[in-house]
Parts: structure tokens; sequence; C-alpha cells
């Protein structure tokens, strides 16, 4: 099979690279976590286009490498026809979108795909917050007592009024990056409280009011509320790197322009 998720993984950042390779890391099995913190090394150095472009070819080989049983991998890297050995993109997706419960529209490609089940997920943690959370998460992004009277009027009344209402008052850039700080709660279950924590932080040196509401939450957040089945290492590794790659693919925009934010979501478990 050829390369699926590549252009997107072009659009990643320094921290989100780091962030996947440290998620894929693993010594039992057949992956190569030595080339992958080469490639990274080789590209920070020297940022140019050809090493990244290397870099996000191996990730993605990684991504869909943990995706696949051990077996299959060897099987289809010795007598595959294609470049990527590891199962297809779209039927991992599929396998998390069922995992997270999430139920994803017939979409054509995978980078919108990521963007619907990151937008589902940050949508149900929404709801899943208190009443008091709820409002003070809308005070910490700026929105004054008017406003989130209106806010949670309209809500109360049509759920799929959230992100309509919050692209509204708060713009998509601030959106996108409040999307990512809703996930941190789910991403805590998978990859470790230490590990969750880096992403706050990064989060705090654009939104620093954003961590100290989060911070709490996300500490005495237990894998038991989340609620999920964390049977299977593979989950571990494909589910915090597709959720990642949802929002590298949200920064510059959805595919689907403005309706994206728009369009009803799945927010029932």
């Amino acid at each position: 099979m050829s390369y699926q998720i590549t252009p997107l993984l072009l659009k990643a950042e320094q921290s989100d690279f780091a962030y996947m390779i440290k998620t894929i890391k693993s010594y039992v099995n057949f992956s190569s976590d030595t080339e992958l913190r080469g490639l990274f090394d080789n590209w920070v150095e020297n940022p140019v286009d050809a090493k990244k472009a290397l870099l996000a070819e191996a990730v993605e080989r990684e991504i869909r490498y943990a995706g696949s049983a051990d077996v299959a991998f060897v099987f289809r890297k010795i007598f595959g026809s294609g470049e990527v050995a590891g199962a297809d993109i779209h039927e991992i997706i599929a396998d998390v979108s069922d995992k997270l419960k999430v139920k994803l529209k017939r979409l054509s490609s995978a980078e919108a795909k990521l963007e619907h089940l990151v937008k589902s997920l940050a949508s149900r943690q929404f709801f899943s917050l208190s009443a008091e959370e709820q409002e003070e998460l809308l005070s910490k992004c700026g929105f004054e007592k008017e406003e989130r009277q209106e806010f949670f009027r309209r809500v109360k009344e049509n759920k799929h009024l959230l992100f309509p209402l919050l692209l509204r008052f708060l713009g998509p850039e601030i959106v996108t990056a409040l999307v990512e700080a809703l996930l941190i709660r789910i991403l805590a279950a998978f990859i470790g409280k230490e590990a969750a924590k880096e992403i706050l932080m990064a989060l705090a040196k654009k939104y620093p009011l954003w961590a100290e509401w989060l911070g709490p939450i996300v500490w005495t957040m237990t894998i038991a509320w989340v609620g999920y089945d964390l049977q299977g290492a593979a989950y571990r590794k494909t589910i915090p790197c597709l959720l990642r790659l949802g929002i590298v693919a949200l920064r510059d925009g959805p595919q689907e322009g403005e309706s994206f934010w728009n369009a009803s979501v799945d927010v029932t478990p």
C-alpha cells in the first residue's frame, strides 16, 4: 500500500513529532525506534523539507504498523508490493473510532475523518463537565457574563450548537485550541498523566488560564472514569497518535471549511 497520511504529517510541528515518537516507542516489536529518533534529530538539526518528508513517512509506517498484528506486518513487509507494510489507515481510524465509541460519517479522506473524530470527542468531553466547570471554562476563554448566559440557553436547547456558538464568540484558532485542551482528559488515560502534562504545558504557553483550569481536572481523572477498554498495547499507540493528527489537521482549517464547525456531532457515548 502507498503512503496515505504523509501529507498530513508534513503539517506537523516539532512538538507533534516528538510526542508521536515518544508514544510509538517500544522495545518489543518489529518497529524501529532508533530509526525514528535518528530521522527526528536529523530534521531538527537541519529542518529541510526532504528530511521532514523522510521522518513523516517513517512515522506513518509505524502508526500503520501499530494498527497491524506483528505477524501480518512482517508478511506485508516481506511480500507486499506497496511502500507501506502496515494496515490501511482508514481501517485503523475505523477501529479507533469504534473503540472510542464515535460514529463517523462516510468521509473520503483520512484527514477529514480525523477532524471529525477529535471534534466529536471534544464535544463529548465538554458535556461531561459539570455546569460549574463549563461556566469557568467559558469565563477563562473570555466570555462575558451576558454571552455565557446566551450560550448556555441556546446549547441547552440544542447541543449541536456547541461549536457554531464557540466559533461565533471565539474564532477558529481558539476553538481549535479548545478542542485540544478538552482532548487532554482522554489522552491522559492512554499516555499517562506525565505525558499529558507536557501537552498541557505547551498549551499553557499560549493560554495560561486554561492550564490553570484544566490541571486539576486532568490530574484527578481516573482511567475508570473514561470508561474505555484499554486492553491491547496497540491502542495506546494508535489512539494518541491519531488524535494528535486530528489536531494537526484542524490547525490550518478543516477540509470542509467553516461548514465543518456547523455540522452536527456524535455527543452520546
